[in-house]
């Protein structure tokens, strides 16, 4: 069987920390098949956008875990400091003719905006992922985040990860195609709504509820 690799490039602040998790358990089980380019600086960003194109081969699978807007993939904030766009609208270009899963909110407005014009095989994209506090004190939607609290965010956090890396992992080891990584990647979150919503006499209609089920009608695809 030839086993599909997959690039890992990871934003690192403390608002991402929570993604490490990702990384550490692919690395336990099928570490001689993923590359990591863990980006923490400025200094680290210039360099692996200088260099992308020899660090990450033409037809790879790539993984970015980070922070994202509609427009653009970011860069980690460190010390109150954002870098800014490690990707904006065009540089999206740059991971050309390779397949990308876009573990950052709202990238998958960003994929149905620049995906094909900027040449990638196929993209996954997530909604806005409430993950951390700070989001539920100056929301661009106040009513997704209305009554969220503290424990909510952990939970999902939890979840959100825990879904992604089994996905990988099958992805990976069983040589799924693209398309079959975004169907169980959904399906997973499908299971954890049924779930959530069969313990939960009000259906589900709670804050964490609403965080579910929009990361369960927010991921999506682009090519396959």
């Amino acid at each position: 069987m030839n086993f599909k690799y997959i690039h890992i490039i990871y934003a690192v602040d403390e608002t991402t920390n929570f993604l490490r998790e990702i990384i550490s358990y692919l690395s336990q089980y099928i570490d001689s098949r993923i590359t990591i380019h863990e980006i923490g600086n400025l200094k680290q960003e210039l360099n692996f956008k200088a260099n992308i194109a020899t660090l990450i081969p033409i037809n790879s699978v790539v993984l970015f875990m980070g922070h994202g807007t509609s427009s653009s993939l970011r860069g980690p904030s460190v010390l109150s400091n954002s870098f800014g766009p490690l990707f904006n609208e065009t540089e999206l270009s740059l991971l050309k003719d390779r397949k990308v899963i876009l573990l950052s909110c709202r990238s998958n407005e960003y994929l149905k905006k620049f995906a094909r014009e900027c040449g990638l095989k196929a993209g996954l994209g997530f909604p806005n992922l409430i993950t951390d506090q700070y989001e539920t004190l100056y929301p661009e939607e106040p009513d997704r985040v209305n009554g969220v609290l503290h424990e909510d965010i952990e939970k999902f956090k939890d979840v959100l990860v825990d879904i992604v890396k089994f996905a990988l992992e099958e992805f990976i080891v069983e040589n799924f195609s693209f398309f079959e990584l975004y169907k169980r990647i959904k399906l997973r979150v499908q299971k954890e709504l049924i779930k959530y919503y069969f313990l939960n006499s009000n259906n589900g209609k709670t804050p964490y509820g609403k965080m579910l089920y929009d990361l369960n009608t927010g991921i999506n695809i682009i090519g396959n």
